[in-house]
């Protein structure tokens, strides 16, 4: 049980430096060879430096960035941990208008040195009906 609580931990510090659209905080996690699919780019998006450049871009663009969990679970297996679930993904750009976008997440950690290190994340819009 304590893997699944300092899972959770670990999330929970990963959120918040979203939220705080604080880049050098979130890529702390990272293990160098991250593999994601973040939520606004159709191709992957590979290694913790390229990584990082597109979350910094990102951040840069926004004037606030929320990343709201919904009802996320977390597993471990191993020296694997999964946190998923759904998100409300609420940003207001510099120059536009407030948004929020519901979607689905996948975050897969791996414990090396002792420490959760986030190795892949995939966050995808919920397709609306019709």
């Amino acid at each position: 049980m304590a893997d699944v609580d300092e899972l959770k931990a670990t999330f929970e510090q990963v959120v918040a430096a979203i939220c705080r659209r604080d880049a050098s905080a979130y890529a702390n996690f990272w293990h160098e060879q991250i593999v994601a699919f973040p939520p606004f780019s159709p191709f992957a998006v590979e290694g913790k430096n390229t990584l990082r450049q597109l979350a910094e871009a990102n951040f840069a663009q926004n004037e606030s960035v929320t990343f709201s969990p919904i009802n996320a679970q977390c597993r471990v297996i191993g020296n694997t941990g999964i946190v998923w679930g759904h998100t409300a993904l609420t940003r207001k750009p510099k120059d536009g208008p407030l948004t929020t976008l519901f979607a689905r997440f996948t975050f897969v950690f791996a414990k090396t040195d002792d420490q959760w290190r986030e190795v892949a994340v995939h966050v995808s819009q919920i397709p609306t009906a019709g």
